[in-house]
């Protein structure tokens, strides 16, 4: 059995290794392929694989490839977690809808269009040279989008992954009082943009209203990037709760302003770790036990792909939340959307389980959402202008039309080199 892991010079690669590890009695024998544009830091993570596997006693094969269809060649499954363009990229979708009073992020809004239009043909492109019956899994952001352009417009089967839904639980879990590994929660939605109804403790429904009618807004919490105070705020407005990105629509224009106070974007603060974080890398690769550092992805990013993996190959019969066709689980979502929601995954892939309607007092900001990532998708496969326009103006973040066009026409140019469809 192969698996081709596309993105393989990443920093979220200890992670996913310390995943292959995990289930490595599962995956015995298997051939890892790596592929990567940086062939150095692909270098670098397969001599550290190679160490940790030897070190744990995992049968894996690794080879390294800086061709893409050679990678592919024979792959039962295609592991997918890149950025095109990388953090210096990344930097641009942050910091161009900000100089517009835009909020600037990395999957939702402005900066998440641009980053599907320059993920999106790199995913084709893989789609193109898969073996049929392969299954792409894929971490590529924004995974809802890039989920439904494979989904679309190729024959492969694609199921989008995001572990955020695990740090937000975690997150609830801690400001509800409850034991995070005795509850179950249906997330339902759009990825990054989910919420939950729907709460178990041990199999049996929480009264959640209740729970949160009582419930102390903390101050600043001790996981300050999930904004622990205005998720508590903003639940006990709605009764339910939301995920950590809600911030980004409830608190748009206060986030901008922290944004901008700030100084520096997210990618830059990452870009000034980096180094620190590739020199530890390389000092444990040559170690005959290494132990790599967690800060990027640490071990359950890579657990939950792996897991993924393991349960379409030897039809584990799990229930998983993943991004896939909608087919009527939620009721006030086309059943072609893709949605992010509780699914029985097996061989056959995830079968998405039944969960109603939205609440009503998002469901018409969910329902704008998917019309956006479906021009989003559209937009970059095809590289029409006027669709990447209309994208713009119908998410929920923009507000005027002339403000969609200074940061379309601004992110067009900036990445001109990644968007070959615009040319």
């Amino acid at each position: 059995m192969k698996i081709a892991i596309i993105g393989a010079g990443s920093g979220y690669m200890p992670g996913v290794i310390r995943g292959l590890l995990h289930r490595a009695d599962d995956l015995a024998g298997a051939e890892l392929a790596f592929y990567d544009v940086d062939a150095g830091n692909m270098a670098l993570m397969a001599r550290l694989a190679t160490n940790m596997f030897t070190a744990g006693d995992a049968t894996f094969t690794v080879t390294t490839h800086t061709d893409l269809k050679p990678a592919l060649d024979g792959a039962a499954y295609i592991f997918t977690t890149f950025r095109p363009g990388g953090m210096a990229a990344r930097h641009l979708d942050e910091s161009i809808p900000l100089k517009h009073g835009v909020v600037g992020q990395e999957t939702a809004g402005p900066g998440g269009f641009m980053m599907a239009c320059r993920s999106i043909p790199v995913l084709l492109e893989i789609a193109a040279h898969a073996e049929p019956g392969a299954w792409i899994v894929n971490y590529t952001n924004p995974t809802n989008i890039v989920t439904d352009a494979v989904t679309r417009n190729t024959g492969i089967r694609i199921i989008g992954l995001c572990d955020q839904f695990v740090g937000d639980t975690e997150m609830w879990a801690q400001l509800l009082g409850l034991p995070y590994e005795r509850l179950e929660v249906d997330w339902i939605g759009l990825n990054h943009a989910t919420w939950a109804e729907r709460v178990r403790l041990d199999g049996r429904q929480i009264d959640l209203p209740a729970l949160l009618a009582d419930l102390e807004i903390p101050g600043e919490g001790a996981s300050p990037w999930r904004d622990p105070s205005r998720m508590a705020e903003l639940a006990k407005a709605l009764g339910f709760l939301p995920n950590s990105y809600s911030k980004y629509y409830f608190f748009h224009d206060q986030v901008l302003e922290e944004l901008r106070a700030k100084g520096t974007t997210r990618s830059e603060d990452i870009q000034a770790m980096l180094p620190r974080f590739f020199a530890q890398i390389t000092e444990e690769s040559i170690k005959p036990d290494p132990d790599p550092s967690r800060e990027r992805g640490g071990g359950e990013h890579g657990e939950f792909a792996i897991d993924v993996i393991c349960t379409l190959h030897r039809d584990e019969s799990r229930r998983v939340i993943v991004n896939t066709t909608n087919n009527g689980a939620i009721s006030s979502l086309p059943p072609e959307a893709i949605v992010e929601v509780p699914c029985l995954l097996t061989a056959a892939g995830p079968v998405p389980l039944t969960q109603g309607p939205l609440p009503r007092a998002v469901r018409g900001l969910t329902q704008s959402i998917h019309e956006y990532e479906r021009l989003a998708s559209d937009a970059a496969v095809t590289g029409s202008r006027r669709l990447a326009l209309q994208a713009l103006m119908a998410h929920p973040f923009v507000t005027s039309k002339h403000t969609a066009e200074k940061i379309l026409d601004e992110g067009l140019a900036a990445h001109r080199a990644h968007l070959p469809q615009f040319s």
